[in-house]
């Protein structure tokens, strides 16, 4: 019996003292963690706090293409866009403020267009159009995109705010290919050939 008394004692005695190194730990980690407890309560300050009400902020540049634009949907309504184009056909004067012209981008390669609405003055930085020998104008434009623009009775068009020349126009002068001629002229020349035989068919039928 003594035995087990002894035994008794010394399991409480061990016990004993991992109780006070559990709280002697405890405690040292009470006195690391108190800077970090400070370090939230900064991140809390005026000025951090989230507000999980705010509405996301559109402000930023959506670096788009004008294919891009022909095929949008209402995801780029109303948002800053920024496209790269030439210059075609003609400037048309806005016929409710002569403040503005009506110019129509398109790109390399494909057929989409876009209706941009600027200024006179930016319209001006235009040297040329593009149409047949001749490649227009590259513009970069920067604007509000309007999916069905409410002040333009509901066109797609973009609301330039920036508009600037990368690159000017240029004029090609096709060189004369007469190889190119060939299929005409022999089709010219069957079409005589078959207009004289059917002449002298019809004279011996007389």
């Amino acid at each position: 019996m003594r035995w087990m008394v002894r035994e008794v004692a010394q399991v409480v005695r061990t016990a004993a003292v991992c109780a006070m190194v559990l709280v002697a730990l405890t405690m040292c980690a009470g006195v690391n963690l108190a800077p970090a407890f400070a370090d939230e309560i900064e991140l809390e300050a005026e000025g951090n706090l989230i507000n999980p009400q705010q509405l996301p902020d559109s402000s930023f540049i959506y670096d788009t293409s004008i294919q891009d634009l022909s095929t949008a949907d209402a995801y780029y309504d109303n948002q800053t866009v920024q496209v790269t184009g030439e210059a075609i056909g003609d400037a048309i004067y806005a016929t409710f403020d002569q403040e503005f012209s009506w110019i129509t981008l398109s790109t390399e390669g494909d057929n989409a267009t876009l209706a941009v609405f600027m200024s006179n003055e930016a319209a001006s930085r235009i040297d040329t159009f593009g149409r047949y020998q001749t490649r227009g104008t590259i513009l970069q434009v920067r604007g509000i995109y309007h999916l069905a623009c409410p002040e333009h009775e509901g066109v797609s068009d973009l609301h330039a705010d920036v508009v600037t020349v990368v690159d000017p126009g240029e004029h090609f002068e096709a060189p004369f290919d007469m190889q190119k001629f060939f299929p005409g002229l022999i089709t010219v020349a069957i079409g005589l050939v078959i207009t004289v035989l059917f002449y002298i068919i019809r004279e011996r039928q007389r």
